[in-house]
């Protein structure tokens, strides 16, 4: 069972490789204002989601039948799972989970530099249609106000 979790937390690492990649491609795409990519994105993320919840169930599973079969109470960390499995398999453990926290911190770097990517052309987005309403707005159109003073000045 040790040996199929290994693998399956194997699986979870390279799905989070592929997020964090995907994660870059979104980012390429945001500074290049291409809209297609951006639903493709959309569309890769929820796959990648799907893909996460399998896996997770399937490892919070395997994780009970390990902990039943070793009679554990609480939690299993990997810290505690290493005491449960030979070297080999502790030190795969260990280097997943090296693997895993690392990806971790590189998505959450890269998502918040996407957040402020979006940010940024939302705010890009709203001020130029302010800018095209103002445009369009008889009212608030600068060349009509000053064309209105000079006649006014001209009268006087």
């Amino acid at each position: 069972m040790v040996n199929e979790l290994i693998v399956l937390v194997g699986s979870e690492a390279a799905l989070f490789a592929d997020f964090l990649e995907l994660l870059g491609r979104q980012q390429k795409r945001l500074t290049k204002n291409e809209r297609d990519g951006l639903n493709q994105f959309k569309a890769g993320r929820r796959r990648k989601v799907l893909e996460s919840q399998l896996l997770n169930k399937q490892r919070e599973e395997l994780i009970s039948m390990i902990k039943s079969t070793n009679a554990i109470e609480g939690d299993l960390f990997v810290s505690r799972l290493i005491e449960l499995v030979d070297e080999d398999q502790g030190c795969r453990l260990v280097k997943l989970r090296e693997i895993i926290d690392s990806l971790n911190s590189e998505i959450g770097v890269v998502r918040s530099q996407n957040e402020v990517l979006l940010k940024r052309s939302s705010e890009y987005v709203k001020r130029t249609l302010e800018l095209l309403n103002n445009i369009n707005s008889p009212s608030n159109n600068f060349p009509q106000k000053m064309t209105m003073a000079k006649s006014k000045q001209c009268r006087d």
